[in-house]
């Protein structure tokens, strides 16, 4: 969805359109639940906190600013009840490796891939959550939303509501665990 659209649907939202506010939960629906996923490691815990982001994002949408993109405000949401769900103690219930790589079929509305694309991808999609596993709450949650959500520094400790230094920290020795672990 382009600014334009996007903007479009979001004043509706902000009018009281649930229409468009149903269009805004299609196009970053799945985006939030693999973020989650990769962060949370439990399907149900990763979609509850997708659920949550958008009661907590339909409640506010009317104090949403327009002239910002709506996707950082949902990832910020989305990371509060995310650290919330991991405060309860209720993360870390099922390993990565306790679900079958159907989660990702379930969530995606693509074509499906010829059998050589998702061997190889399922490989690939095992082998990254395999090495997230390996990493602490703290560690995986900076790498997913680095690498995954393409969000710099400065707003992961903005979202984090940690110091820059804090962020490259968590992140250069996660790297460093991960490398260790590929190797």
């Amino acid at each position: 969805m382009d600014r334009k659209t996007e903007k479009k649907f979001i004043l509706a939202a902000q009018r009281g359109d649930s229409e468009a506010f149903e269009q805004l939960y299609k196009e970053f629906r799945i985006e939030l639940y693999r973020s989650a996923l990769l962060v949370m490691r439990n399907p149900d815990q990763a979609e509850d906190a997708v659920s949550e982001t958008f009661i907590k994002a339909f409640k506010n949408i009317e104090r949403f600013d327009t002239r910002y993109p709506m996707r950082p405000w949902l990832h910020q949401i989305l990371t509060n009840e995310c650290n919330n769900l991991f405060k309860k103690g209720r993360s870390d219930v099922m390993r990565l490796d306790d679900f079958s790589t159907d989660w990702k079929e379930s969530v995606t509305d693509r074509e499906a891939p010829s059998t050589e694309e998702k061997v190889i991808g399922d490989h690939e999609d095992e082998q990254v959550r395999i090495l997230l596993d390996n990493l602490s709450y703290e560690h995986r949650q900076v790498v997913v939303m680095h690498y995954f959500q393409n969000l710099d520094l400065a707003a992961i400790a903005s979202m984090l509501d940690v110091p820059l230094g804090t962020v490259k920290s968590r992140l250069f020795h996660a790297r460093k665990q991960l490398a260790r672990h590929i190797d």
